[in-house]
């Protein structure tokens, strides 16, 4: 299967991410699931960029490293750079089991949604 190289597609995507994470987070005792949801939503809502303006469709879920192919395009995606470096670190520890895992608590699945949704809201 290869992915779409539609951005509208990953833009799509991006928006039922975050409402999912919205809707997990009314739900209460999603905490963790909220947090990865918006993580993914902001890595599709990257990926739409840099193929809307690369045509090319950038791997990786690392969201510093697409952050920065964005702002070397449109510089406008600097502002972003603390909200990513808080959801980046939602991607891998809230999937797995770990000795110490990161606990997510309501305040950060509230502020994952926020941030996310600045993100999202962003026009290109």
């Amino acid at each position: 299967m290869v992915d779409s190289k539609v951005y509208e597609e990953w833009i799509e995507k991006a928006q039922t991410d975050l409402r999912g994470a919205i809707i997990l987070f009314e739900a209460m005792g999603t905490e963790e699931l909220v947090a990865f949801h918006c993580q993914q939503a902001v890595e599709k809502y990257l990926k739409a960029f840099l193929i809307k303006k690369t045509g090319v469709l950038h791997g990786g879920h690392y969201l510093m490293g697409l952050l920065k192919k964005c702002y070397q395009i449109e510089e406008h995606f600097k502002e972003f750079v603390n909200y990513i470096t808080f959801l980046n670190s939602y991607y891998i520890e809230t999937r797995y089991p770990s000795e110490e895992g990161l606990v997510v608590d309501i305040d950060d699945a509230r502020q994952c949604i926020e941030y996310a949704k600045e993100v999202l809201n962003y026009s290109f």
